[in-house]
């Protein structure tokens, strides 16, 4: 769901306007003014997100912050019409209390290579605390792992409250660009450009895969511009099955310049007795 255009918004929007534009919309869509149920429910859902300093960061970067149902069940805000007016917002009119309290959750950016989503990774990160204090925290990366996902980490934000529940701590994954490679999915793409001659007559590469496997590379006669080869089983492992994609290598073709004039009439004499 695009919690902003529940509400009409663009992303980027501040506090003030998504609390604005919560009223205005609530108004319009409640049910007891003869508004849609569902509807009211999405605008509500938006409210709820994009209200939430933590779970707004973890939308504007990609990820999914209800990601694991979220908590509780329930409604945090109650809303009765009284002669057309509201009654009992809670904190959207600046009063009232949420009916749950936590100690702070925390979010940490965490940059990786492909090379990383191939094997995995074990990253110790510095995590800074509400006292001032800063805490170690282990982080494993699995295999397989795509961009934008995160990974929670319950009980291991802030705990500064000791009377109520600590916070978690949310990992976003970020993947780096690869020099040579671009992912799809579990598959990884190698662009490679050969001369019109290779492409006529056929060659052999020699490619290094994305683990330094060095692969031998058969390139068919006529072979033609944006013809794909797939060696099967060296791309990206999929994060349940851990079953690996392919290596698709797609094929570019540079068509020779400045021929000289015995060249042009060799090409000519081919192209004439074909």
């Amino acid at each position: 769901m695009d919690y902003y255009s529940k509400l009409g918004l663009t992303r980027g929007a501040s506090d003030a306007d998504i609390k604005k534009a919560y009223r205005s919309m609530a108004m319009k869509h409640h049910p007891d003014r003869g508004g849609d149920q569902a509807k009211f429910k999405e605008i509500e859902e938006a409210y709820r997100t994009l209200s939430d300093p933590e779970k707004k960061q973890i939308f504007d970067l990609g990820g999914d912050p209800n990601h694991q149902g979220g908590g509780g069940g329930g409604n945090p805000f109650e809303f009765r019409f009284n002669n057309g007016n509201f009654q009992n917002f809670g904190d959207i009119f600046g009063f009232g209390q949420r009916s749950h309290r936590r100690n702070a959750s925390f979010n940490v950016n965490i940059e990786i290579s492909l090379e990383d989503v191939l094997i995995g990774k074990e990253v110790n990160a510095e995590v800074g605390m509400p006292n001032g204090r800063k805490k170690i925290v282990n982080i494993s990366i699995p295999p397989g792992i795509e961009h934008g996902q995160q990974i929670r980490y319950s009980g291991m934000g802030d705990h500064s409250m000791p009377d109520v529940p600590p916070g978690d701590l949310l990992v976003n994954v970020i993947l780096r660009p690869h020099i040579k490679f671009r992912r799809e999915g579990s598959n990884i793409i190698y662009d490679t450009t050969i001369s019109a001659w290779d492409a006529m007559l056929g060659a052999t590469l020699e490619i290094d895969a994305l683990d330094n496997k060095k692969l031998n590379i058969t390139i068919p006669p006529g072979s033609q511009p944006d013809t794909v080869l797939s060696c099967r089983g060296e791309g990206l492992p999929n994060m349940q099955s851990r079953i690996r994609g392919n290596l698709l290598i797609r094929i570019k073709v540079t068509i020779p310049k400045n021929l000289t004039a015995a060249q042009i009439e060799t090409i000519n004499s081919f192209k004439n007795n074909n």
